[in-house]
Order: structure tokens, then C-alpha cells, then sequence
């Protein structure tokens, strides 16, 4: 048999019930202990995200300055933009109406044009007539040249019966003289209707020159209002696809205004909204001011409760100290094999159940059978690698247990045994066993039980 030596706090003069009184207060020590280590770690992180909210808001004073001027900026530059979408607006719509007068005016130049190519059609429809009419008249003037010289036979011929007749007149001597009168007055009267016929034949043919002059004339007119009505003709066509086009782009330049003046209205509404943007940066700005002050006396509040926390940490030391005096050394007897199979059956525990998911319904169900199969255990609990507990029979006497030799120990990766102390959950003396929970190759909690002594 090995004995286990713990000293606990007894005057000499004092029976069993000032012990258990001192093991009261020794147990209330070491929870204040507790409590002050906790309020320790809990402080140092106040103060270090005191430390790390103060730098951000600097930072964030520092960002909502910038924001407050770089939003300055855009307003103005968004002010000169919306000047712009103004006149760009202004500028569509004289295009659109630019556009909406160029089409009516060439509407208008269309139909001149097609009046145009119908007077040119009608032209030409009378020019044609006008040649068939001249080619009419070519033939009657051949005809009237054909009668002339059916004329100038008869002529030629009366004057030849003229000149026989005069010739058998002078012959009848005093008995042709009245017929020789006559036959001269026919010679005369032929040879006057041959000259007529000469002079109406170059008449005639000054005539027919005349027409052949103005045929030729019609039918240069002809071929250029052929080509006249042919070009008019491209040119209408032409002008289709100008008018379509144009028509296209009308559409587009009134398309282009609605989307300007769209766009206007967004860029002024953009602008409103920048405004109040600025001005709510400014309020931002001057919230941020304020935190910041807030946060300088925060940071002074976090700074007294760290000294609070080592007066009350040097006051429990004090106490702990205090207790220490005229103590005697008492003998708790317990079998070290005792304690070396606790150890091999909570280690082999732990890996037989899945505690790595840390789930406190699981952890109940495992712990409450530990607890129930082994009788010299009067605690079991297992914590987070925070501290922080995840399940505790009887309910956990801590806060935390952070800060513990069990728990400091059994997350390095160790099994930890501790000397025989008063626990802070039976208030009764007991020693401690710890184990890691491990996932992974890295430790992610601690499950601890308490032996009775």
C-alpha cells in the first residue's frame, strides 16, 4: 500500500468541525482563485479587442474622412455629368427635330420628284406624238410633191400643147389667129403653174427640211428625257433607300432622346442621392468621432479592471497564503494501482467513443456510464478547448477551467494526475484525472473525472 500525502489548512487547537469549516473556506479560495483567473483571461480579451476596436475605428474615423471627400469628389464630378446629360439631352432633341424636318422636307422633294417624272413621262408620251404626227406630215409632204409633179407634167405638157397649138394656128393663118390668142394665154398660164409648182416644190422641200430639222430635234429631246426620266428614275430609287434611312434615323435620334432624357433623370436622381450619401458620410464621420471617444473610455474602464482584477488576484493569493500557516500534514491512504488503472480506463474511455464531436447530449449518455459503472468516481465532465464546459455531473463548480493544472496539462496531450485536493463540486477531498480528446492529431478538448481518496 502507497500513501498519498496532501496537507490541509487545520489549526491545532480544532476538531473535526473546524476542518471541514477550513475545507470550506479552501475550497471558496480556490473558486475565487478560479473566478479572478477567469475575469483575468476575460479582461486581457476585453483589452486586447478594446486594443483592436480602438485601431479600427481609427481606421474607420480615417476611411469615412476619405469617404466623406472622395464622395465630395463625385458629387461634383457627378454635378459637371449631370451638366453634360443636359446638354446631351438638349442636343438629341434638336437632332430629333433636325432629323423629324430633314425627312418632311424630303417627303416633300420625293413628291416633287415623282411629279416631275410624271411630267417627264407625259412628255415624252407627247413628244412621241408629236413625231408621229411629224412623220405623218413627212409622208403628206411626199405626197404633195408627188401631186406637184403631176403638175409640172400636166404643165409641161399644156405648154407643149400650147406651143402645137400656136404652130397649127399659123398655119390656119386668119383662121387660127383667135385660136393662136388662146393657145398663148395657155402657154402663159403653163408656164405660170410651172414656175408655181417650182416655187412650191422648194416651199415644200424647205418644209420637209424643217420637219426633218425638228424630228431630229424631238428625237434628241426624246433620248433626253429617256435618260432624263431613266436618271429621275435613280434618283427615286436612291432617294428610297435616303428616305428609309432616314426615317431609320429619325426613329433612332427620337430613341436616343427618350434614352438621354432617361438617362438625365437618373443622373439627377444619382446626384440627389450622392447628396445624402455626403451628408450621411458627414453624420457617419462624426458617429465615428464619437465612438472613438466612447472607446478611448472604454479602454480606460478596461484598463481599471485589470487592476481590480490583481488587487482581488493579490487578495486571494493573501488568503491562500494565510491558510498555509500552522497547518499540519493529514494522510489520505490510496492505492497508486488504484489510480494507474483509473488512468488506462479513462484514456481507453475516451478513444472508445466518439467525444471528438463534442456534442453534450453524446457526452452525457458516456460520462453518466463512467460514472455509474465506476463507484470511487464521484465526478465526471468534459470541456471545449476554450474551457468552457460541455458537460458536468454534479454541474461544474467553474466558469472555466482554463486556467487548471488538469486542464492545462491534459491539452498539452498528456494524462494528468493531481495531488489530493478539496473539489470545488463534492467539497469533499478527491484527486483529479485528465485525458485529451484528440481528432486529427490535435487535441479539440479534455475529459476529467474525480476520484474519491
Amino acid at each position: 500500500m502507497f500513501l498519498i500525502k496532501k496537507r490541509l489548512k487545520v489549526e491545532e487547537a480544532k476538531e473535526e468541525k473546524p476542518s471541514e469549516i477550513l475545507s470550506q473556506i479552501e475550497v471558496a479560495v480556490d473558486q475565487l482563485k478560479a473566478v479572478v483567473e477567469q475575469m483575468k483571461l476575460a479582461a486581457s480579451s476585453l483589452d486586447h479587442t478594446s486594443n483592436a476596436t480602438q485601431q479600427s475605428t481609427f481606421q474607420l474615423v480615417d476611411h469615412l474622412e476619405k469617404t466623406v471627400s472622395y464622395t465630395l469628389q463625385v458629387e461634383e464630378k457627378t454635378k459637371v455629368i449631370e451638366s453634360s446629360a443636359l446638354k446631351v439631352s438638349d442636343v438629341s432633341r434638336r437632332i430629333h427635330e433636325y432629323s423629324e424636318a430633314s425627312y418632311n422636307e424630303l417627303i416633300v422633294a420625293w413628291n416633287s420628284l415623282q411629279k416631275l417624272q410624271l411630267d417627264m413621262d407625259e412628255l415624252r408620251t407627247s413628244h412621241y406624238a408629236l413625231l408621229s404626227q411629224m412623220e405623218l406630215l413627212v409622208k403628206q409632204s411626199q405626197e404633195i410633191r408627188h401631186i406637184l409633179s403631176t403638175i409640172a407634167s400636166i404643165s409641161q405638157k399644156t405648154g407643149i400643147l400650147a406651143l402645137n397649138a400656136n404652130i397649127e394656128s399659123a398655119r390656119a393663118g386668119e383662121h387660127g389667129r383667135g385660136f393662136s390668142v388662146v393657145a398663148n394665154e395657155v402657154g402663159k398660164l403653163a408656164n405660170q403653174t410651172s414656175v408655181a409648182v417650182e416655187q412650191t416644190r422648194n416651199i415644200l422641200s424647205s418644209i420637209q427640211s424643217g420637219i426633218h430639222s425638228t424630228m431630229r430635234m424631238v428625237e434628241v429631246e426624246n433620248e433626253q428625257i429617256e435618260n432624263g426620266s431613266n436618271e429621275m428614275n435613280r434618283v427615286l430609287s436612291l432617294m428610297v433607300g435616303f428616305k428609309e434611312r432616314l426615317h431609320d434615323m429619325t426613329a433612332l435620334a427620337h430613341e436616343s432622346a427618350q434614352s438621354v432624357e432617361g438617362q438625365t433623370a437618373s443622373v439627377q436622381e444619382i446626384s440627389a442621392l450622392l447628396a445624402y450619401i455626403s451628408a450621411m458620410a458627414s453624420e457617419n464621420k462624426n458617429y465615428a468621432h464619437e465612438v472613438a471617444r466612447h472607446m478611448d473610455i472604454q479602454h480606460k474602464n478596461v484598463e481599471q479592471m485589470l487592476k481590480v482584477n490583481e488587487a482581488i488576484e493579490k487578495t486571494s493569493n493573501e488568503l491562500q497564503a494565510m491558510m498555509k500557516k500552522d497547518e499540519h500534514e493529514r494522510t489520505f491512504s490510496m492505492d497508486l494501482r488504484v489510480i494507474e488503472r483509473m488512468k488506462e480506463k479513462l484514456t481507453s474511455f475516451v478513444q472508445s467513443y466518439p467525444f471528438d464531436r463534442l456534442n453534450a447530449s453524446e457526452h452525457e449518455v458516456y460520462l453518466n456510464e463512467f460514472l455509474h459503472v465506476n463507484e470511487n468516481v464521484e465526478a465526471v465532465w468534459s470541456n471545449r478547448i476554450d474551457g468552457t464546459f460541455i458537460y458536468s455531473n454534479p454541474p461544474a463548480g467553474l466558469v472555466n477551467a482554463k486556467a487548471r493544472p488538469w486542464f492545462v496539462e491534459a491539452t498539452k496531450g498528456n494524462v494528468y494526475v493531481s495531488s489530493v485536493y478539496t473539489s470545488a463540486l463534492t467539497k469533499r477531498p478527491c484527486l483529479t484525472i485528465s485525458a485529451p480528446i484528440v481528432q486529427d492529431g490535435s487535441v479539440v478538448g479534455v475529459v476529467g473525472i474525480d476520484l474519491s481518496v
